[in-house]
C-alpha cells in the first residue's frame, strides 16, 4: 500500500491498491470481497460552499462516495451534515461550487434526484401522525409511481424486517423507536439507488441497529445500491466502507475506517476523529500567525479546502465535475417543468385521510364560518331595540295630540318613560335615557292654529313643535330615533287629517325603489361582503398554518425530497382546501337564504362562483405567508395584520364611498372591494356578466389569484 500525501499543487492524496485494503478492512460479511470500483462515484462534491447570510456553513468542501458503498458520514452537531445532505437531494443550492449525483446534478432535468432515485430518511420523524403504517407506506408509493401490488410487497417485507406493529396502528400510538422504524421503512419502500439516512439508529435497540447495518451491507453488495448513513455513534461507523469526517463545514479526512484511523495511529474512530480536530486546530492557528505574505500564499490551496497537512485520503480516479455534464432536449424539460398528477392527487388524497382522522377539526372548520354569518346577521346592521327614551309632557288638555303622537311611535323601539324636566335632563346626564321627547303645555292648540291658519306668531310655532334633545355619542341609535319620530308623525298626521294630511305632510314622497325595499337594514348591505370574507380569511388561515405546521415537521421538505415539486405541493394544498371551504359555502348560502331571508335577485351560479374564486384567492395568499414565514405564530399574526385593514377598507361593513379619497385608492386595490360591489349587484340588482361592476369583480379576484399563486411559487424558489 503506498499513500501519498498531498502537497499545495497537488490536493489530493493518491491511495493505490483500494480493493485489498477495503477487504482488509471490513469485518464479519464486510471482510468478503466488498463492490468492486466503479468506473464513476455515485456522489462527486467539488468545493463546494454554501453561506446563510454571513455564515458560511460549507467552506469549500469536497466529496467522494463510491458506487456501491456505505459511506459514513461523522461530525458533532451543527458542522454542516444536514446542510450537505439537503445540497446533494437538491432541495438546497449550493452557493458555489459543483455537485454530481448518480452521473448529474440533483435537480436536472429528467433526473431523479430528487425523486425515486434517492430514499431519505431525515433527522426529525416527518411522519403524518393521523396516518396508520399502511397509509404511510401507501402515500409514499404513491408519489414514488409504484403499483398497487409493488407497494403491498414492499410493506409486508419492511414491516416484517423492521418488526414493525400491527400495519393499521396510527402513528401517534407508535413509540419513538417504532416511529423511526416507520420513518427508515419510507425510505426503504421504492429500493432507491442512492440511500440517505440522517441519524437512523438514534432510539433504535442494538439488536435491531446491527439488524439495519446487515441490511444495508447485503443492499450495496449488487454495487447498485450506495448509501450515505450520519450517526452520533462513532463507533458504528466502521462497519461502513468509507467514512468522511467533518467539521466546522469542512471534510477533515476521507477513507476507509481502518485507514483514518491506522493513519492517525489510533484504534478508534473517535479517537483518530479528536486527533483530526486538533491537528486542524493547530493548523489554523498557524496560518493566523505567518505573515500576510505567507498567508497569501498559502491561501491558494487552503481556497480549494485543503492544505499540505490535511490527511484526506484518495479514493482512486480523481474524478472531476467536468466529467459529468449531462444534456437534456426540450421534451425532457418540459416533462420536468409540468406538474405531475399522480404527486398532486398523492398529497390531496393525504389531506382527505387527514381531515377524516380529525372530525372534530373537519367539524370546527366546517361550522365556525356558519356561526359567524348567523352572528353577523343577527348582530349586524339591524335595528335598535329597548331604547329608553325619556318623556316630558306638560300638556294637561283632556283633548291631547301628544299623547295621541306618542302612541303611533315604535314600542318595540322605543321605550317611553314619562319624567318631570328635572328629572329627564338629570337622567340623560347620567346616561340612563338616549333621548327626551318634549311637549309644551299648549301643544294641541298651537298645533291646531299651524294646521288651519295661514299665519302664525313663533310663539305659536315654538308651541306646536315636539322638543328632541339626543345624545349623538352613538350615531346609530340616534338616526333611528329621528326616523322613528319622522315616522310616528306621519302616522299621526294622517290619522288626524285623512285626505288633507298632505297640508303639512312632508313635500317629499318616495316612491317604489328601482332595486331593494323601503325595509331593507343595513344587514342587507353587510351580508355579501361579510361572505366574501369570512370565505377568504378562513381558506387563508387554514392553508397558511397547515402549510407552516407541515413544513415545521419536515413533513413538506421530505415529500421534496422524494421528487414533489413545490408547484404540486401549492396545486394539492389550493384543491383540498377547495373542497372544504365549498362544504363552507353551501352551508352559508343555506343559513343566509333559509334561515335569515336575505333577499337574492341574480344569478346563484354566479354568486357561488364569485365566492368560490375569493376562496382560492384566500388560498393563495395563505401559500404566500406560509413560504415566506416558517413559524405558525409568524403566520397567524401576518394573517391578523391584513385582516383588519382589509375588512374595514374593502366597502364591507361600511360603503367605499365614506372613505377619504387617498384611502379610497388603495381600497380599490384591495382583492374584496370590486368582489364585493359585484356580488351586491348580482344578488340585489339581479345583474349578469354583461355589467361592467359585476365582471370587474371576476376580473380582479383573478388577477389577484394569478398574482398570489406566482408569488408564492417564487418565494418558495428562492427560499430552496
Amino acid at each position: 500500500m503506498v499513500v501519498q500525501v498531498a502537497s499545495s499543487d497537488d490536493v489530493e492524496v493518491e491511495v493505490t491498491e483500494m480493493d485489498e485494503r477495503i477487504q482488509g478492512s471490513m469485518k464479519g460479511d464486510l471482510e468478503a470481497s466488498p463492490p468492486p470500483l466503479p468506473e464513476a462515484p455515485a456522489i462527486l462534491c467539488r468545493d463546494v460552499c454554501r453561506s446563510f447570510g454571513k455564515l458560511k456553513v460549507l467552506d469549500n468542501l469536497n466529496l467522494t462516495v463510491p458506487q456501491g458503498h456505505i459511506y459514513g458520514l461523522l461530525g458533532p452537531s451543527g458542522c454542516g451534515k444536514t446542510t450537505l445532505l439537503k445540497c446533494i437531494v437538491g432541495t438546497l443550492k449550493i452557493t458555489r461550487g459543483h455537485i454530481s449525483v448518480l452521473g448529474k446534478p440533483p435537480g436536472f432535468p429528467g433526473h431523479g434526484v430528487p425523486g425515486k432515485m434517492v430514499g431519505y430518511m431525515p433527522q426529525e420523524l416527518a411522519l403524518y401522525n393521523e396516518f396508520t403504517i399502511s397509509d404511510t407506506l401507501t402515500f409514499f408509493g404513491r408519489i414514488h409511481g409504484l403499483t398497487w401490488k409493488e407497494t403491498m410487497e414492499r410493506m409486508d417485507f419492511l414491516i416484517k424486517f423492521l418488526d414493525l406493529p400491527e400495519k393499521h396502528r396510527l402513528v401517534r400510538n407508535l413509540s419513538g423507536g417504532e416511529m423511526r422504524r416507520v420513518s427508515l421503512g419510507a425510505a426503504l419502500l421504492q429500493t432507491p439507488e442512492l440511500l440517505i439516512l440522517d441519524e437512523p439508529t438514534v432510539g433504535v435497540d442494538p439488536v435491531l441497529r446491527a439488524k439495519i447495518w446487515q441490511h444495508l451491507v447485503d443492499i450495496v453488495k449488487t454495487g447498485k445500491v450506495s448509501v450515505i448513513i450520519t450517526t452520533h455513534y462513532i463507533e458504528e461507523a466502521r462497519q461502513a466502507n468509507m467514512v468522511g469526517l467533518m467539521r466546522n463545514g469542512d471534510l477533515l479526512a476521507e477513507g476507509p475506517p481502518d485507514v483514518v484511523m491506522k493513519q492517525h495511529g489510533s484504534t478508534t474512530l473517535e479517537h483518530a476523529f479528536l486527533q483530526l480536530c486538533k491537528t486542524s486546530d493547530q493548523n489554523c492557528q498557524k496560518r493566523d500567525s505567518v505573515s500576510k505574505d505567507d498567508v497569501l500564499v498559502d491561501s491558494q490551496s487552503f481556497e480549494r479546502g485543503q492544505d499540505e497537512s490535511r490527511p484526506i485520503l484518495g479514493t482512486g480516479p480523481r474524478w472531476n465535475v467536468e466529467d459529468f455534464k449531462p444534456t437534456a432536449n426540450w421534451r425532457v424539460r418540459a416533462r420536468h417543468m409540468i406538474p405531475k398528477w399522480r404527486n398532486i392527487a398523492a398529497l390531496t388524497i393525504k389531506t382527505l385521510v387527514r381531515m377524516k382522522r380529525l372530525p372534530g377539526s373537519l367539524c370546527f372548520q366546517f361550522l365556525l364560518p356558519v356561526i359567524q354569518i348567523t352572528l353577523i346577521c343577527l348582530c349586524v346592521g339591524g335595528d335598535p331595540r329597548g331604547i329608553q327614551v325619556a318623556v316630558v309632557n306638560n300638556e294637561t288638555s283632556p283633548i291631547s295630540f301628544s299623547r295621541s303622537l306618542l302612541s303611533f311611535l315604535d314600542n318595540s323601539s322605543v321605550q317611553q318613560v314619562q319624567l318631570s324636566h328635572e328629572e329627564a335632563f338629570r337622567g340623560i346626564h347620567d346616561g340612563k335615557y338616549w333621548g327626551i321627547v318634549g311637549f309644551g303645555e299648549n301643544f294641541t292648540t298651537c298645533l291646531f292654529k299651524r294646521m288651519l291658519e295661514k299665519q302664525v306668531s313663533k310663539e305659536v310655532v315654538d308651541g306646536g313643535s315636539v322638543h328632541v334633545w339626543l345624545d349623538q355619542t352613538n350615531r346609530q341609535i340616534a338616526v333611528m330615533l329621528q326616523q322613528k319620530l319622522l315616522e310616528a308623525f306621519q302616522a299621526f298626521v294622517r290619522n288626524k287629517m285623512g285626505n288633507q294630511s298632505y297640508l303639512v305632510d312632508l313635500p317629499i314622497q318616495f316612491e317604489e325603489p328601482i332595486y331593494g325595499s323601503l325595509n331593507r337594514d343595513f344587514t342587507t348591505f353587510v351580508t355579501p361582503g361579510a361572505v366574501l370574507s369570512l370565505t377568504f380569511y378562513l381558506a387563508l388561515g387554514l392553508t397558511a398554518l397547515s402549510f407552516v405546521l407541515e413544513r415545521k415537521a419536515g413533513l413538506l421538505y421530505r415529500c421534496w425530497v422524494a421528487g414533489v415539486s413545490s408547484m404540486e405541493t401549492m396545486l394539492a394544498h389550493l384543491f383540498s382546501q377547495l373542497l372544504v371551504i365549498s362544504v363552507q359555502i353551501i352551508l352559508m348560502l343555506l343559513f343566509i337564504f333559509l334561515v335569515f331571508k336575505t333577499p337574492n335577485e341574480g344569478s346563484l351560479v354566479l354568486m357561488i362562483t364569485l365566492i368560490v374564486l375569493q376562496g382560492i384567492t384566500g388560498i393563495s395568499f395563505g401559500l404566500v405567508i406560509a413560504a415566506a414565514i416558517d413559524n405558525e405564530q409568524s403566520a397567524n399574526q401576518a394573517a391578523l395584520g391584513i385582516f383588519y385593514p382589509n375588512l374595514i377598507m374593502s366597502g364591507i361593513i361600511w360603503p367605499v364611498e365614506c372613505i377619504p379619497y387617498p384611502l379610497r385608492y388603495l381600497s380599490l386595490a384591495l382583492p374584496q372591494t370590486y368582489a364585493s360591489e359585484a356580488l351586491r349587484c348580482i344578488m340585489y340588482r339581479g345583474w349578469g356578466l354583461s355589467r361592467m361592476m359585476v365582471w370587474r369583480g371576476f376580473a380582479v379576484t383573478l388577477g389577484w389569484n394569478t398574482f398570489f399563486l406566482i408569488l408564492a411559487t417564487v418565494i418558495l424558489k428562492l427560499r430552496t
